[in-house]
Protein backbone atom coordinates (compact mmCIF):
# COMPACT_ATOMS: atom_id res chain seq x y z
CA UNK A 1 0.00 0.00 0.00
CA UNK A 2 0.99 3.35 -0.69
CA UNK A 3 0.55 6.48 0.30
CA UNK A 4 0.46 8.82 -2.45
CA UNK A 5 -3.23 10.31 -3.76
CA UNK A 6 -4.36 9.53 -6.99
CA UNK A 7 -3.59 13.36 -7.84
CA UNK A 8 0.29 13.08 -7.38
CA UNK A 9 0.43 9.92 -9.25
CA UNK A 10 -1.20 12.21 -11.89
CA UNK A 11 1.42 14.88 -11.70
CA UNK A 12 4.29 12.56 -11.37
CA UNK A 13 7.10 12.23 -8.40
CA UNK A 14 10.47 13.47 -7.71
CA UNK A 15 13.31 11.77 -6.42
CA UNK A 16 16.97 13.57 -5.31
CA UNK A 17 20.29 12.35 -4.68
CA UNK A 18 21.05 15.17 -2.03
CA UNK A 19 19.16 14.00 0.72
CA UNK A 20 22.00 14.38 3.95
CA UNK A 21 24.26 17.32 5.91
CA UNK A 22 26.15 18.84 3.78
CA UNK A 23 29.20 21.72 3.98
CA UNK A 24 28.11 25.25 3.27
CA UNK A 25 29.12 27.12 0.85
CA UNK A 26 30.61 23.39 -0.68
CA UNK A 27 30.46 22.61 -4.32
CA UNK A 28 28.20 19.74 -5.08
CA UNK A 29 26.81 17.89 -7.80
CA UNK A 30 22.55 17.88 -6.89
CA UNK A 31 20.86 15.80 -9.75
CA UNK A 32 17.12 15.89 -9.02
CA UNK A 33 15.31 13.54 -11.12
CA UNK A 34 11.20 13.93 -12.78
CA UNK A 35 9.60 10.64 -13.73
CA UNK A 36 5.88 11.96 -15.56
CA UNK A 37 2.61 10.78 -13.89
CA UNK A 38 -0.41 8.86 -16.08
CA UNK A 39 -0.96 13.28 -17.76
CA UNK A 40 2.29 12.81 -18.81
CA UNK A 41 3.56 16.79 -19.87
CA UNK A 42 2.79 18.48 -23.29
CA UNK A 43 4.54 19.68 -26.14
CA UNK A 44 5.52 23.45 -24.37
CA UNK A 45 4.58 21.91 -20.73
CA UNK A 46 7.38 22.89 -18.30
CA UNK A 47 8.97 22.16 -14.84
CA UNK A 48 10.21 24.74 -12.18
CA UNK A 49 12.31 24.03 -9.70
CA UNK A 50 11.95 26.85 -7.49
CA UNK A 51 14.52 28.07 -4.41
CA UNK A 52 13.96 30.59 -1.84
CA UNK A 53 15.00 33.64 -2.68
CA UNK A 54 16.79 34.55 0.45
CA UNK A 55 19.52 31.69 -0.27
CA UNK A 56 23.21 32.36 -1.81
CA UNK A 57 23.58 29.30 -3.73
CA UNK A 58 25.40 29.53 -6.80
CA UNK A 59 23.67 31.35 -10.23
CA UNK A 60 22.81 28.18 -12.52
CA UNK A 61 24.44 28.67 -16.00
CA UNK A 62 24.07 26.75 -18.52
CA UNK A 63 26.63 28.09 -21.56
CA UNK A 64 29.93 26.65 -20.04
CA UNK A 65 30.62 23.45 -19.20
CA UNK A 66 34.28 23.79 -17.67
CA UNK A 67 32.92 26.56 -15.30
CA UNK A 68 30.78 26.42 -11.92
CA UNK A 69 27.18 25.97 -11.43
CA UNK A 70 26.96 24.27 -15.13
CA UNK A 71 23.63 22.81 -15.21
CA UNK A 72 22.06 20.05 -17.55
CA UNK A 73 18.55 18.45 -18.04
CA UNK A 74 18.27 15.83 -19.96
CA UNK A 75 14.50 13.74 -21.42
CA UNK A 76 15.07 10.23 -21.54
CA UNK A 77 12.88 10.10 -24.50
CA UNK A 78 14.99 12.85 -26.00
CA UNK A 79 12.65 15.20 -25.78
CA UNK A 80 14.52 18.81 -26.88
CA UNK A 81 14.36 20.77 -23.47
CA UNK A 82 15.16 24.42 -23.09
CA UNK A 83 16.67 25.63 -19.40
CA UNK A 84 16.10 28.98 -17.71
CA UNK A 85 17.17 30.94 -14.77
CA UNK A 86 14.75 33.40 -13.31
CA UNK A 87 15.16 35.41 -10.15
CA UNK A 88 11.54 36.06 -9.39
CA UNK A 89 9.49 33.49 -11.65
CA UNK A 90 7.83 32.23 -8.60
CA UNK A 91 5.65 33.01 -6.18
CA UNK A 92 7.30 34.47 -3.27
CA UNK A 93 9.20 33.49 -0.80
CA UNK A 94 10.13 30.28 -3.80
CA UNK A 95 11.70 33.20 -6.13
CA UNK A 96 14.66 31.89 -7.80
CA UNK A 97 13.82 29.96 -10.34
CA UNK A 98 15.36 26.96 -13.39
CA UNK A 99 12.53 27.09 -15.93
CA UNK A 100 12.83 23.38 -17.81
CA UNK A 101 10.64 23.55 -21.35
CA UNK A 102 9.69 20.93 -23.09
CA UNK A 103 10.22 22.42 -26.51
CA UNK A 104 9.63 19.72 -29.08
CA UNK A 105 8.39 17.01 -27.97
CA UNK A 106 6.42 15.60 -25.08
CA UNK A 107 6.66 12.90 -22.26
CA UNK A 108 4.57 10.39 -21.47
CA UNK A 109 3.77 8.34 -18.03
CA UNK A 110 7.51 7.08 -16.94
CA UNK A 111 9.20 9.62 -19.34
CA UNK A 112 11.73 11.41 -17.36
CA UNK A 113 13.97 15.14 -16.42
CA UNK A 114 17.18 14.72 -14.91
CA UNK A 115 18.46 17.76 -13.84
CA UNK A 116 21.74 18.17 -13.13
CA UNK A 117 22.51 21.59 -11.03
CA UNK A 118 27.09 21.76 -11.30
CA UNK A 119 27.03 18.97 -13.86
CA UNK A 120 30.60 18.03 -13.21
CA UNK A 121 31.11 15.81 -16.77
CA UNK A 122 32.88 18.38 -18.62
CA UNK A 123 35.50 19.81 -15.93
CA UNK A 124 32.60 22.39 -13.92
CA UNK A 125 33.54 22.40 -10.46
CA UNK A 126 30.34 21.92 -9.08
CA UNK A 127 27.05 23.64 -8.02
CA UNK A 128 28.21 26.14 -4.63
CA UNK A 129 25.16 25.48 -2.36
CA UNK A 130 24.04 28.47 0.13
CA UNK A 131 27.17 29.80 2.32
CA UNK A 132 24.92 30.28 5.52
CA UNK A 133 23.70 27.29 8.05
CA UNK A 134 20.31 25.93 7.96
CA UNK A 135 18.41 23.17 9.45
CA UNK A 136 16.87 22.16 6.19
CA UNK A 137 17.04 23.37 2.54
CA UNK A 138 14.23 22.68 0.41
CA UNK A 139 14.04 23.09 -4.01
CA UNK A 140 10.49 22.88 -4.45
CA UNK A 141 9.50 21.04 -7.69
CA UNK A 142 6.15 22.53 -9.92
CA UNK A 143 4.82 21.11 -13.21
CA UNK A 144 2.77 22.38 -16.01
CA UNK A 145 1.00 19.52 -17.72
CA UNK A 146 -0.74 20.62 -20.45
CA UNK A 147 1.42 24.04 -21.14
CA UNK A 148 -1.35 26.26 -19.54
CA UNK A 149 1.10 28.25 -17.32
CA UNK A 150 -0.73 26.83 -14.32
CA UNK A 151 1.96 24.79 -12.19
CA UNK A 152 1.02 22.39 -10.45
CA UNK A 153 3.33 21.45 -6.71
CA UNK A 154 4.65 17.96 -6.50
CA UNK A 155 5.35 16.43 -3.55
Amino acid sequence: MNNLSPRSLDLGSVTSNLRCAIVAGSDQTLVVEYTAGFSGVDDTGSLKFVMRYATDCGTPQFDDPTAANFTTAVASNGARLQLRYDLKDNVRPWGKTIQVKVLQGYLREGDTIRLVLGDRSQGSSGWRVQTFLEDTWELKVLVDRFATYVYEPLS
